[in-house]
């Protein structure tokens, strides 16, 4: 065996160009897999960080069935004392206790609806770092305090020192109400946090919510997440004798778990397809590597090298090559990943597609583990075995003559074809020198033209999928609530204020409905509010519509799954699927919707539920409730004239923007504006333009392995051609018409990769365009992302493909510059002796 070990060893160093350049192909391509694994697991475990870093701690202790109902006199009694309880179980790090509610926040005319926790400043500390992300004032101490977000306190306009007036609904079913002063301002980098949740003092809270001496939860901080469900079942032993529920973050979070459901299953996707084109690579460089070694395998069998004996050399040859190039691979994708992990990724630009991935803030910080290492180590050397293996038994079934000559042969089946193809002598020398050369050696020109297609097949794929993804995403978003156009008061966009508001309705919707781009109009009222029922309440916002146009501009009415739609004359709210479980709430049921005037006052008003829908989106059926426009007019206290906005639906969504643009021309001396759904809906556009820096990324690393992969084969295909290359230097060939030759051969591969590739890539995406992508499998992650459902269909947009196309042509013929200028400065004399 040793003797073997040897052997491949020398054979290995005496062609070291070809063995760097196999090794450099597995680097690459292993560097590149490492890399972008950590980059998806760095944004789940970012998210998962925190989220439980800032928020709800790694687990909570409730009374059972609070985490359900929601309902706050499902509270843990005072008499248990659980805090020291939990805080003292092995595993347990800290523990705090809590009460966790919702309020509708007020400063003079602004309000919004948000999450308020009252906690424990000291033992609040242990368990969360919410005080480590202070921008000023200072944490909680005791009194009418509150900690609030800096993306509250600019929608409100609070500053530190300011009075918020809190009201909520109380345990005991009343009406609570208090003012608490700023003392606080916090900055996690994740906009939901900064948003939407503030803290109070735990003895403030208890007297807001009428729950005095009780809690709603005791959080806690575990020593190491990797064993949370073992102290978990831990605490639940312990606790088996109370009433109580021990929930981990991901059953608190569920949201957060189908968020990284869905995500690892389009990252899943994508790694499948790099891993493709990089296994492409890896192979279609092994495979020249051993095809071009006819003539060293000849020589072997005529001096007694049995076909097996051969075969077991070249798989030795090849694991050594695989497991070097693994390792080294994997060192340079360890220090990439190391440098990004250390100083970020940074996607601050597109801070609002963060909003939809709970926990994920602006800065991305890549990680990895020894699980994903296995994994592309065992494909990548179970690829480099594959590739070995079939060429070498191949050789190994011929006779020495045979493996010396294979060329030959080849040559003689194609001459035919070869002689009609280069007939016509208008074509340039060089292109029919490059022709010829093809076509002696098919398998080299197939191989190499190979690495083009699979890259091109790959990239049309990931695009159409991106593509599908996007636009059915748009089109429902639009369909569902924004339209393509809405006219609005400047500045309710960013603050959904009672007196931002159109006052001539009826006049601006007869002249936006002769617009001729315009298929349809619809008034609205936009309303931040609360609601309510004698359990529990949830913030909302509210949206007063006219039936019958509204049905022309959204199809809302079609996503009903109980009940009915607003009617003309109904008298009942219709509420999403997700709001109606959270509340418990069924058809009939009346709820308490609060909202505030215009003048600061804020109004309320009981109305039943007429019907429920559901679109798949959980932030959609959760977060709108819609009512008839005259009943929001008469809560809110506008005229029978009066709106808060215009929404349109155009024959044709491209013209969004032309028209908003125009309107906004005719609009300049009032103080409406109009926009296009692209800055109605900056969450979709931003989580396009963010998971479009994804692929930019990952399309980034599959170019340099399709890259590198056509180089390799270039340059083997070059060199190991070295005498045949010198008689025509010997002959009088000029360096640069050996050049010239080269580039056009590289041309002509690149073409016919191109066409394989735009054919299979082309083929893949209608395939999947009829039939979809299911991803029902994970289907209730979707509910975290605006307008998308189970399936997925690809489509291929020309004008997104074509650049990519163009620069990976571009890529594979320049490639061939180094083989070509190497080959150009061969020594005639020097290069027919070494063949």
């Amino acid at each position: 065996m040793m003797a073997w070990l040897r052997l491949a060893l020398g054979n290995l160093r005496a062609n070291r160009r070809r063995t760097g350049i196999t090794l450099l192909s597995l680097i690459v391509g292993v560097a590149g897999l490492v890399f972008l694994w950590a980059f998806i697991d760095g944004i789940n475990a970012q998210m998962i960080n925190n989220m439980t870093g800032y928020v709800t701690g790694d687990l909570k202790v409730h009374a059972r069935g609070f985490h359900n109902e929601r309902e706050m006199n499902i509270a843990l009694p005072e008499q248990w004392n659980l805090p020291p309880v939990v805080a003292d179980t092995e595993g347990v790090a800290a523990a705090a206790p809590r009460l966790t509610g919702h309020a509708l926040v007020s400063l003079a005319d602004k309000s919004r609806a948000m999450q308020v926790t009252g906690v424990d400043p000291a033992g609040e500390k242990t368990v969360t770092r919410l005080d480590h992300s202070l921008v000023a004032g200072r944490y909680l101490q005791t009194g009418n305090e509150i900690l609030l977000g800096a993306g509250a306190a600019g929608a409100l306009e609070a500053e530190v020192g300011d009075e918020l007036a809190l009201v909520v609904q109380a345990a005991d079913g009343s009406i609570g109400a208090d003012r608490y002063t700023v003392i606080g301002l916090f900055e996690t980098g994740v906009k939901r946090i900064d948003g939407q949740v503030a803290q109070i003092p735990l003895e403030s809270a208890q007297e807001l919510y009428a729950l005095w001496g009780r809690v709603t939860e005791v959080a806690a901080r575990v020593d190491d997440p990797d064993q949370l469900p073992l102290v978990i079942d831990r605490l639940q032993e312990q606790l088996q004798a109370r009433q109580v529920e021990v929930l981990g973050w991901p059953k608190l979070m569920p949201s957060l778990v189908q968020m990284m459901d869905f995500h690892n299953a389009v990252a899943y996707i994508v790694i499948f397809v790099v891993f493709v084109v990089v296994a492409a690579g890896i192979a279609n460089t092994i495979l020249m590597s051993v095809i071009e070694r006819g003539r060293e395998f000849g020589v072997m069998m005529a001096v007694g090298t049995s076909g097996s004996r051969m075969v077991q050399l070249v798989l030795l040859e090849t694991s050594l090559m695989a497991l070097v190039g693994y390792a080294l691979g994997l060192v340079l994708g360890l220090v990439v990943t190391a440098y990004f992990a250390s100083s970020g990724l940074d996607f601050t630009a597109y801070i609002k597609a963060m909003d939809t991935m709970p926990g994920l803030s602006g800065i991305v910080y890549p990680t990895t583990s020894p699980d994903r290492w296995a994994i592309i180590g065992l494909v990548v050397i179970v690829v480099a075995l594959l590739a070995a293996v079939v060429p070498a038994w191949i050789a190994s079934r011929h006779t020495p003559l045979e493996a010396m000559d294979a060329h030959r042969s080849a040559t003689n089946r194609l001459r035919r074809i070869h002689t009609e193809v280069t007939s016509d002598r208008r074509f340039l020398i060089f292109a029919q020198m490059a022709l010829r050369s093809l076509f002696r050696n098919p398998r080299r020109s197939l191989i190499t033209a190979s690495a083009t297609a699979f890259g091109l097949a790959a990239y049309l794929f990931l695009y159409g999928f991106a593509d599908g993804f996007f636009e059915q995403m748009v089109r429902n978003s639009t369909q569902q609530l924004s339209g393509h156009v809405q006219v609005m008061a400047k500045g309710h966009d960013v603050d959904l204020a009672p007196n931002l508001r159109i006052d001539d309705v009826s006049e601006r919707l007869k002249t936006l409905a002769d617009e001729p781009e315009v298929q349809a109009a619809a008034p609205r009222i936009l309303l931040k509010g609360m609601v309510a029922n004698p359990k529990t309440s949830q913030p909302v916002e509210l949206v007063g519509v006219a039936p019958e146009q509204e049905r022309q501009v959204t199809e809302l009415a079609r996503y009903m799954v109980e009940g009915r739609y607003v009617q003309d004359d109904g008298k009942g709210i219709v509420i999403g699927r997700k709001l109606a479980d959270e509340l418990d709430a069924r058809l009939n049921d009346k709820l308490v919707v609060t909202v505030q005037q215009a003048s600061g006052d804020l109004a309320s008003g009981a109305y039943p539920i007429d019907g429920i829908y559901r679109t798949g989106s959980d932030l959609f059926d959760s977060e709108y409730v819609f009512v008839n426009i005259a009943q929001a007019r008469q809560l809110v206290g506008f005229a029978p004239n009066q709106a808060s906005r215009i929404a349109l639906r155009l024959q044709d969504r491209t013209q969004s923007t032309p028209l908003a643009e125009r309107l906004n021309r005719e609009l300049a001396d009032t103080q409406l504006v109009a926009q296009d759904w692209e800055t109605l809906l900056p969450v979709v556009v931003q989580m396009i333009e963010m998971t479009q820096i994804d692929f930019y990324l990952i399309l980034s690393v599959v170019f340099v392995v399709v890259a590198i992969g056509v180089m390799n084969t270039m340059v083997m295909s070059v060199m190991e051609r070295t005498r045949e290359l010198g008689v025509m230097l010997a002959l009088g060939t000029r360096g640069s018409q050996l050049v010239l030759t080269i580039l056009f051969e590289a041309l002509f591969l690149a073409l016919l990769g191109m066409v394989a590739g735009a054919v299979l890539g082309g083929l893949i995406v209608a395939w999947l365009n009829r039939s979809g992508i299911d991803l029902s499998a994970i289907a209730g992650s979707f509910e975290t992302i605006p307008g998308i459902t189970d399936k997925v269909y690809p489509v291929l947009i020309l004008d997104h493909v074509w650049l990519p196309s163009v620069l990976l042509f571009a890529c594979s013929v320049l490639v061939a510059l180094y083989p070509a200028k190497r080959a150009a400065r061969l020594d005639p004399v020097e290069a027919i002796r070494h063949g």
